[in-house]
Protein backbone atom coordinates (compact mmCIF):
# COMPACT_ATOMS: atom_id res chain seq x y z
CA UNK A 1 0.00 0.00 0.00
CA UNK A 2 1.66 3.75 -0.79
CA UNK A 3 -0.63 6.03 1.44
CA UNK A 4 -1.97 3.91 4.02
CA UNK A 5 -4.48 6.07 6.18
CA UNK A 6 -4.15 4.60 9.57
CA UNK A 7 -1.05 2.75 11.09
CA UNK A 8 -1.84 -0.04 13.63
CA UNK A 9 0.91 -0.68 15.70
CA UNK A 10 1.64 -3.72 18.42
CA UNK A 11 5.11 -3.26 20.62
CA UNK A 12 5.59 -7.13 21.93
CA UNK A 13 7.79 -8.88 23.54
CA UNK A 14 8.03 -12.78 24.48
CA UNK A 15 4.68 -13.78 23.03
CA UNK A 16 3.71 -16.14 20.71
CA UNK A 17 -0.17 -17.92 19.73
CA UNK A 18 -1.60 -14.26 22.06
CA UNK A 19 0.58 -11.94 18.93
CA UNK A 20 -0.32 -13.52 15.96
CA UNK A 21 -4.05 -14.08 17.60
CA UNK A 22 -3.78 -9.81 17.80
CA UNK A 23 -2.01 -10.00 14.67
CA UNK A 24 -4.76 -12.72 12.92
CA UNK A 25 -8.23 -9.88 14.30
CA UNK A 26 -6.60 -6.76 12.95
CA UNK A 27 -5.74 -8.27 9.50
CA UNK A 28 -9.84 -9.23 8.63
CA UNK A 29 -10.37 -5.61 9.75
CA UNK A 30 -11.96 -3.72 6.67
CA UNK A 31 -9.25 -1.51 6.23
CA UNK A 32 -6.56 -3.99 6.15
CA UNK A 33 -8.76 -5.73 3.14
CA UNK A 34 -8.95 -2.75 1.26
CA UNK A 35 -5.69 -1.98 1.61
CA UNK A 36 -5.79 1.85 3.34
CA UNK A 37 -3.99 0.42 6.70
CA UNK A 38 -0.41 -0.82 7.41
CA UNK A 39 0.49 -3.26 10.38
CA UNK A 40 3.96 -2.40 12.48
CA UNK A 41 4.84 -5.11 14.77
CA UNK A 42 7.84 -3.86 16.76
CA UNK A 43 9.37 -6.92 17.86
CA UNK A 44 11.54 -6.97 21.03
CA UNK A 45 11.77 -10.56 21.69
CA UNK A 46 15.22 -12.49 22.07
CA UNK A 47 13.82 -15.71 19.94
CA UNK A 48 10.35 -17.25 19.09
CA UNK A 49 8.72 -20.56 18.42
CA UNK A 50 9.62 -21.75 15.21
CA UNK A 51 5.86 -21.64 13.98
CA UNK A 52 5.97 -18.31 15.55
CA UNK A 53 8.76 -16.93 13.18
CA UNK A 54 7.57 -19.14 10.20
CA UNK A 55 4.44 -17.02 10.52
CA UNK A 56 6.06 -13.56 11.40
CA UNK A 57 8.17 -14.19 7.72
CA UNK A 58 5.09 -15.19 5.80
CA UNK A 59 2.97 -12.22 6.49
CA UNK A 60 5.98 -10.07 6.00
CA UNK A 61 7.17 -11.53 2.95
CA UNK A 62 3.23 -11.30 1.43
CA UNK A 63 3.45 -7.40 2.70
CA UNK A 64 0.46 -8.03 5.15
CA UNK A 65 2.69 -6.55 8.00
CA UNK A 66 6.27 -5.15 8.44
CA UNK A 67 8.16 -6.62 11.20
CA UNK A 68 10.71 -4.43 12.90
CA UNK A 69 12.97 -6.20 15.72
CA UNK A 70 14.87 -4.33 18.36
CA UNK A 71 17.00 -4.72 21.51
CA UNK A 72 17.07 -3.85 24.35
CA UNK A 73 13.44 -3.88 25.06
CA UNK A 74 11.53 -0.95 26.07
CA UNK A 75 7.88 -0.17 25.54
CA UNK A 76 8.23 3.62 25.03
CA UNK A 77 11.17 3.38 22.43
CA UNK A 78 9.04 0.35 20.82
CA UNK A 79 6.49 2.99 20.49
CA UNK A 80 8.64 6.00 19.48
CA UNK A 81 9.80 3.90 16.75
CA UNK A 82 6.76 2.36 15.18
CA UNK A 83 5.62 6.49 15.20
CA UNK A 84 8.55 6.81 13.19
CA UNK A 85 7.92 4.12 10.52
CA UNK A 86 4.51 5.02 9.99
CA UNK A 87 3.23 6.41 7.08
CA UNK A 88 -0.52 6.96 8.32
CA UNK A 89 -2.07 10.16 8.79
CA UNK A 90 -3.60 8.71 12.29
CA UNK A 91 -1.66 5.96 14.78
CA UNK A 92 -3.75 3.44 16.73
CA UNK A 93 -1.41 0.98 19.52
CA UNK A 94 -2.86 -2.05 21.04
CA UNK A 95 -1.42 -5.11 23.17
CA UNK A 96 -0.23 -7.86 21.99
CA UNK A 97 -2.20 -9.77 23.89
CA UNK A 98 -5.94 -8.94 22.93
CA UNK A 99 -8.38 -10.07 20.91
CA UNK A 100 -10.69 -7.93 18.43
CA UNK A 101 -13.41 -8.98 17.83
CA UNK A 102 -15.09 -6.20 16.64
CA UNK A 103 -15.29 -5.53 13.16
CA UNK A 104 -15.68 -1.88 13.78
CA UNK A 105 -12.52 -1.57 15.82
CA UNK A 106 -10.58 0.89 13.18
CA UNK A 107 -13.39 2.85 11.73
CA UNK A 108 -14.32 3.61 15.44
CA UNK A 109 -11.06 5.13 16.30
CA UNK A 110 -10.49 6.73 12.98
CA UNK A 111 -14.22 8.48 13.72
CA UNK A 112 -13.12 10.11 16.89
CA UNK A 113 -10.26 11.42 15.45
CA UNK A 114 -12.29 13.44 12.87
CA UNK A 115 -14.10 14.96 15.60
CA UNK A 116 -12.82 18.19 16.06
CA UNK A 117 -10.09 19.32 18.80
CA UNK A 118 -9.66 15.87 19.48
CA UNK A 119 -5.79 14.63 19.47
CA UNK A 120 -6.14 11.09 21.19
CA UNK A 121 -8.66 8.26 21.88
CA UNK A 122 -9.39 5.71 24.41
CA UNK A 123 -11.11 2.53 23.34
CA UNK A 124 -13.50 0.81 25.48
CA UNK A 125 -11.45 -2.26 27.37
CA UNK A 126 -12.92 -5.66 28.23
CA UNK A 127 -11.70 -8.03 30.31
CA UNK A 128 -12.46 -11.93 30.02
CA UNK A 129 -14.46 -13.20 33.39
CA UNK A 130 -14.94 -9.95 34.46
CA UNK A 131 -17.40 -7.33 34.59
CA UNK A 132 -16.85 -3.96 32.69
CA UNK A 133 -14.97 -1.31 35.04
CA UNK A 134 -17.63 1.29 34.57
CA UNK A 135 -18.23 4.95 35.74
CA UNK A 136 -21.17 7.47 35.09
CA UNK A 137 -18.62 10.19 34.53
CA UNK A 138 -15.70 10.92 34.78
CA UNK A 139 -13.29 8.65 32.09
CA UNK A 140 -10.08 8.64 33.20
CA UNK A 141 -10.48 10.65 36.34
CA UNK A 142 -7.10 10.58 37.81
CA UNK A 143 -8.30 11.59 41.33
CA UNK A 144 -6.78 14.49 43.28
CA UNK A 145 -4.19 11.70 44.98
CA UNK A 146 -3.79 9.54 41.63
CA UNK A 147 -5.67 6.65 42.40
CA UNK A 148 -5.85 4.92 39.12
CA UNK A 149 -8.19 5.80 35.98
CA UNK A 150 -11.57 4.12 36.17
CA UNK A 151 -13.98 3.67 33.70
CA UNK A 152 -12.51 2.25 30.41
CA UNK A 153 -15.65 -0.69 29.95
CA UNK A 154 -18.01 2.15 29.84
CA UNK A 155 -20.51 1.34 27.27
CA UNK A 156 -20.82 5.42 26.44
CA UNK A 157 -18.45 8.14 24.78
CA UNK A 158 -17.17 11.18 25.87
CA UNK A 159 -14.42 13.25 26.94
CA UNK A 160 -11.89 11.49 28.86
CA UNK A 161 -8.98 12.79 31.19
CA UNK A 162 -6.34 10.14 30.29
CA UNK A 163 -5.70 7.03 27.59
CA UNK A 164 -4.83 3.75 28.05
CA UNK A 165 -1.89 2.22 26.50
CA UNK A 166 -3.15 -1.40 25.34
CA UNK A 167 -6.07 0.54 23.18
CA UNK A 168 -5.19 4.02 22.28
CA UNK A 169 -5.32 6.61 19.09
CA UNK A 170 -3.67 9.56 17.72
CA UNK A 171 -3.25 12.50 15.36
CA UNK A 172 0.04 11.43 14.44
CA UNK A 173 1.02 15.06 13.79
CA UNK A 174 0.13 16.02 17.08
CA UNK A 175 1.73 13.34 18.99
CA UNK A 176 5.01 14.35 17.20
CA UNK A 177 4.62 17.88 18.33
CA UNK A 178 4.91 17.17 21.93
CA UNK A 179 7.95 14.94 21.57
CA UNK A 180 6.28 11.21 21.08
CA UNK A 181 6.12 8.83 24.51
CA UNK A 182 8.64 10.23 27.46
CA UNK A 183 11.55 7.14 26.87
CA UNK A 184 12.45 7.47 30.89
CA UNK A 185 9.30 5.64 31.60
CA UNK A 186 11.56 2.15 31.25
CA UNK A 187 10.92 -1.59 31.66
CA UNK A 188 7.22 -1.97 32.15
CA UNK A 189 6.45 1.59 31.36
CA UNK A 190 4.02 2.00 34.05
CA UNK A 191 2.08 5.51 33.79
CA UNK A 192 3.85 6.12 30.61
CA UNK A 193 -0.15 6.70 28.84
CA UNK A 194 -1.07 8.67 32.00
CA UNK A 195 2.35 10.72 31.05
CA UNK A 196 1.58 11.15 26.83
CA UNK A 197 -2.47 11.94 28.36
CA UNK A 198 -1.15 15.11 30.28
CA UNK A 199 1.43 16.32 28.05
CA UNK A 200 -1.56 16.50 25.29
CA UNK A 201 -4.25 18.29 27.71
CA UNK A 202 -1.38 20.72 28.59
CA UNK A 203 -0.82 21.93 25.45
CA UNK A 204 -4.49 22.13 25.08
CA UNK A 205 -5.13 19.50 23.15
CA UNK A 206 -8.77 17.16 23.87
CA UNK A 207 -8.82 13.60 24.27
CA UNK A 208 -11.91 11.34 23.81
CA UNK A 209 -13.23 7.83 24.99
CA UNK A 210 -15.05 5.93 22.09
CA UNK A 211 -17.13 3.05 23.34
CA UNK A 212 -17.73 1.70 19.87
CA UNK A 213 -13.64 1.09 19.72
CA UNK A 214 -13.89 -1.95 21.97
CA UNK A 215 -11.72 -5.01 22.38
CA UNK A 216 -10.89 -7.45 24.81
CA UNK A 217 -7.53 -7.16 26.94
CA UNK A 218 -6.41 -10.86 28.24
CA UNK A 219 -3.76 -9.63 30.84
CA UNK A 220 -1.34 -12.44 30.43
CA UNK A 221 0.86 -12.63 32.93
CA UNK A 222 3.57 -14.00 30.52
CA UNK A 223 5.97 -11.99 27.89
CA UNK A 224 4.09 -8.48 27.34
CA UNK A 225 6.62 -5.46 27.67
CA UNK A 226 7.81 -7.01 31.25
CA UNK A 227 11.60 -6.76 31.88
CA UNK A 228 12.15 -9.33 34.63
CA UNK A 229 15.56 -7.54 35.74
CA UNK A 230 13.78 -5.38 38.04
CA UNK A 231 10.62 -6.01 40.17
CA UNK A 232 7.11 -4.97 39.35
CA UNK A 233 6.55 -3.59 42.81
CA UNK A 234 9.81 -1.47 42.12
CA UNK A 235 9.01 -0.63 38.48
CA UNK A 236 5.69 0.95 40.05
CA UNK A 237 7.03 2.80 42.29
CA UNK A 238 9.37 4.55 40.58
CA UNK A 239 7.30 5.43 37.41
CA UNK A 240 4.61 6.48 39.46
CA UNK A 241 7.48 9.17 41.50
CA UNK A 242 8.35 9.66 37.62
CA UNK A 243 4.85 10.68 37.05
CA UNK A 244 4.23 12.73 39.91
CA UNK A 245 7.89 14.70 39.96
CA UNK A 246 7.59 15.23 35.75
CA UNK A 247 3.99 16.72 35.68
CA UNK A 248 2.47 17.79 38.98
CA UNK A 249 3.18 21.08 41.04
CA UNK A 250 2.42 22.60 44.83
CA UNK A 251 0.41 20.20 47.11
CA UNK A 252 -1.12 17.84 44.45
CA UNK A 253 2.24 16.62 43.77
CA UNK A 254 2.79 15.57 47.66
CA UNK A 255 -0.66 14.50 47.98
CA UNK A 256 0.56 11.96 44.76
CA UNK A 257 4.00 11.56 46.69
CA UNK A 258 1.97 10.54 50.12
CA UNK A 259 0.07 8.44 48.54
CA UNK A 260 2.45 6.44 46.57
CA UNK A 261 4.19 6.00 49.90
CA UNK A 262 1.54 4.75 51.98
CA UNK A 263 -0.44 2.52 49.71
CA UNK A 264 2.79 1.12 47.73
CA UNK A 265 5.38 1.14 50.57
CA UNK A 266 3.31 0.84 53.67
CA UNK A 267 -0.04 -1.34 53.23
CA UNK A 268 1.93 -3.31 50.35
CA UNK A 269 4.67 -4.40 52.82
CA UNK A 270 1.93 -4.73 55.80
CA UNK A 271 0.04 -7.11 52.75
CA UNK A 272 2.84 -8.75 51.01
CA UNK A 273 6.18 -8.43 53.74
CA UNK A 274 9.32 -7.09 51.87
CA UNK A 275 8.86 -2.95 53.73
CA UNK A 276 12.85 -2.42 53.46
CA UNK A 277 12.90 -3.30 49.47
CA UNK A 278 10.05 -0.66 48.92
CA UNK A 279 11.22 1.78 51.01
CA UNK A 280 14.21 1.79 49.33
CA UNK A 281 12.92 1.71 45.93
CA UNK A 282 10.75 4.86 46.79
CA UNK A 283 13.99 7.16 47.84
CA UNK A 284 16.05 6.26 45.28
CA UNK A 285 13.21 6.53 42.83
CA UNK A 286 12.88 10.35 44.52
CA UNK A 287 16.55 10.58 43.88
CA UNK A 288 16.87 8.97 40.36
CA UNK A 289 13.97 11.03 38.84
CA UNK A 290 14.90 14.37 40.56
CA UNK A 291 18.81 13.92 38.82
CA UNK A 292 17.74 12.49 35.18
CA UNK A 293 17.99 14.76 32.24
CA UNK A 294 14.79 15.15 29.66
CA UNK A 295 15.11 11.42 27.44
CA UNK A 296 15.07 13.57 24.59
CA UNK A 297 18.39 15.04 25.21
CA UNK A 298 20.02 11.54 26.27
CA UNK A 299 18.95 10.77 22.66
CA UNK A 300 20.62 12.93 21.34
CA UNK A 301 23.98 12.66 23.15
CA UNK A 302 23.97 8.74 22.30
CA UNK A 303 22.99 9.51 18.53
Amino acid sequence: MDNPKVTVIIATYNRETLLMDTIGDLLRQEPFREGWAELLVIDQSVSHQDATIQQLEQLQTQGAIQWVRVQPPGLTKARNLGVSLSRGEYVIFVDDDVRIENENFIAAHISSLTRPHIAAVAGRILVPGESPRTVTRKIGHLGFFGTREPGFGSDWSGPTETLRGCNMSFRKQVLAAIGGFDERYTRSAFREDTDVSWRLKKEGFELWFSSEAWLTHLSSPEGGTRDHSITVDVDLIVNDIRFALLNLHGVRKWAWLTRIYGSRVVKAAMNRGKFSMRHKAFMNGMFEVAHEEPWHLVEERNS
